[in-house]
């Protein structure tokens, strides 16, 4: 299966490899109980003191979970969720939804909160766009992605979550709100197009540009 990012051949190495790397990154749901060393996930987490952000305000705080209970706890949360989305689709798109695999809470050795921390006073460019230190979060994520895919690791989100019950199930500081639960660990899939893509659930469709 073509790759939905091509491949860029040139004599540029770290061109190169930036290039795969972004062809190669997946949402991985699968994973092996094997441990993740905490030095790989602090050298991981170095991402976000690079990662751009409006303003330079850097409004984002990570908890780092590796508890059972406290994984569990969250992944109760996502029993709920995914029950409650269940009932979206019918038919044959409803059997589909039934078996799929959509985290991997419990089997993922390390758990990632990452959270959007208000920064204290007025930020730089965020007059016509509040929202900006959000999508700064959110762009640091990509990045982190990124990291952990030219680890040899996998990483997935988890966007069948309800951010007040992570905030209930997680400690984190006062003002903080959850925008992502992250599963780190080493895949136990390799996939070499994006998983929803390979069960038939859906297919990447080319990008419309205009220019103008």
């Amino acid at each position: 299966m073509e790759p939905a990012v091509r491949a860029v051949v040139s004599a540029d190495p770290v061109r190169d490899a930036l290039w795969q790397i972004l062809a190669t990154r997946r949402d991985h749901r699968h994973f092996h109980p094997t441990p993740v060393p905490r030095e790989t996930v602090e050298r991981l987490l170095e991402v976000f003191a690079v990662a751009p952000s409006v303003g330079l305000s850097q409004p984002w705080h990570v908890t780092v979970i590796e508890d059972r209970a406290v994984r569990e706890a969250v992944h109760e949360g996502f029993r709920t969720v995914r029950r409650a989305e269940s009932e979206r689709f019918d038919g044959r798109r409803r059997e589909l939804y039934d078996s799929l695999r959509l985290e991997g809470i419990l089997q993922a050795p390390v758990g990632l909160v990452v959270s959007h921390l208000p920064p204290a006073g007025p930020v730089l460019g965020t007059t016509s766009v509040p929202a900006a230190t959000e999508y700064s979060v959110v762009a640091a994520i990509t990045l982190l992605w990124l990291a952990v895919t030219a680890e040899g690791l996998g990483m997935g989100w988890v966007s069948l979550v309800d951010p007040d019950h992570l905030s209930d199930s997680v400690p984190l500081p006062d003002g903080a709100r959850p925008l992502a639960y992250l599963c780190l660990g080493h895949p136990a899939l390799e996939l070499n197009e994006p998983l929803l893509q390979t069960v038939g659930w859906g297919r990447r469709s080319p990008l419309v540009v205009d220019w103008v």
